[in-house]
């Protein structure tokens, strides 16, 4: 007699961060394997990579020859020890609570994460660094309060961010492309780099807006630049666009405006995509809109990574209460991040990434408190 069966195989992914280890498994495994759980490596394996993420895949049935009853049972206990086995493990990587932590006040910590926008896994990731990062303090150190945790979740959160270097570079010749969704402000977002960042350092710079298909048009950066006294160029075509690149390659920056493309305009996006690759010294920066939906802000770093974007812009942080959503796409992107802007004030409305800014969207309490300080 023959008949199927199904297994699933487990396999551990070490890497420096949590998103590298996730994507590492995704590139071998597809998009059909489950995530098991996440955490911080064993001591005797950090030399592998500092966190290890477990996924598991259900392989394809096997049929085969009825084995004989005795070889049957042994097979069904060798399960069965895999199974128990799998649970101990994800219970001692879990905690003992019925939340999945090891303390009441990590749960606690946890809601506030998601509260604050952030994605479930990554605030999990986050409360798990914080427990650890507890555990590790001296006992005279170890503060049970709320406050104390959300204290360590900040610094765990810090120590992820990462920034892109000084905007000012006089000895050098780049291009310096924005590209993004549409209604996420790179228009607005080139003129206050323009003049903040470009005229009023006294870097020479070219403004240039390509738009192969016709979608957007030229005339609101066109007027942008008359008001500046910058100079302007538009590109209607590959071509016409690679000869202004050409023309003007002696200026300090080149900023290049594109259309907003969304997902029904992913083609004409591709178009771009493939011309912007033929640029040299270039450094693109996709532009997001902080207040957009978390899912929406993800799939859109999803699709834009074919631009290859060296940066993330952040826009519109007046326009929602806290980060985490924006800092959860940020991490699962793993790219540096260049600006903030909040409001349309050319060109004060516009600061390089940092730190401190981006803290006070973490948690509820300390919003109200950088607003009260400001």
């Amino acid at each position: 007699m023959r008949r199927e069966t199904a297994s699933m195989r487990i396999k551990s992914y070490f890497a420096s961060s949590v998103e590298r280890a996730i994507q590492d498994a995704r590139e071998e495994l597809g998009d059909e394997a489950t995530l098991i759980t996440s955490r911080r490596s064993a001591p005797d394996a950090r030399h592998v990579g500092a966190y290890e993420v477990v996924f598991g895949i259900a392989e394809a049935p096997e049929a085969f020859e009825s084995p004989s009853p005795a070889e049957d049972l042994n097979a069904e206990l060798t399960l069965l020890r895999e199974q128990l086995d799998g649970i101990k493990r994800l219970l001692k990587l879990r905690g003992a609570d019925a939340g999945g932590f090891a303390r009441p006040e990590l749960r606690q910590l946890n809601e506030q994460l998601i509260a604050a926008g952030w994605e479930s896994g990554l605030s999990r990731q986050i409360t798990e660094d914080v427990y650890s990062s507890w555990q590790a303090l001296s006992p005279a150190e170890r503060s049970p309060s709320s406050a104390a945790f959300e204290k360590l979740a900040a610094a765990c959160i810090g120590n992820r961010l990462r920034f892109a270097p000084e905007f000012i570079q006089p000895d050098s010749n780049r291009a310096v492309i924005l590209v993004g969704p549409p209604g996420a402000g790179k228009t607005t977002t080139l003129a206050k780099i323009a003049i903040q960042e470009c005229l009023a350092k006294r870097l020479s710079a070219r403004i240039i807006s390509v738009d192969l298909h016709g979608v957007a048009g030229h005339e609101k950066l066109r007027s942008f630049a008359a008001i500046m006294g910058a100079g302007f160029t538009a590109a209607n075509s590959a071509s016409q666009f690679m000869e202004a690149m050409d023309e003007f390659r002696n200026k300090h920056v080149l900023l290049i405006d594109t259309p907003g493309y969304g997902h029904g305009d992913w083609e004409w996006a591709r178009d771009l995509a493939r011309v912007v690759a033929q640029v040299k010294n270039k450094e693109i920066h996709l532009v997001l809109p902080a207040s957009m939906h978390p899912s929406a802000l993800l799939r859109y770093a999803a699709s834009y990574a074919e631009f290859n974007p060296d940066y993330l812009l952040f826009t519109k942080l007046d326009e929602t209460e806290f980060y985490g959503s924006m800092l959860s796409a940020a991490f699962q992107a793993a790219k540096p991040l260049s600006f903030l802007t909040r409001g349309q004030g050319i060109p004060e409305d516009i600061e390089a990434a940092n730190s401190a800014t981006l803290m006070a969207g973490v948690f509820v309490r300390e919003r109200a408190e950088a607003t009260s300080a400001a």
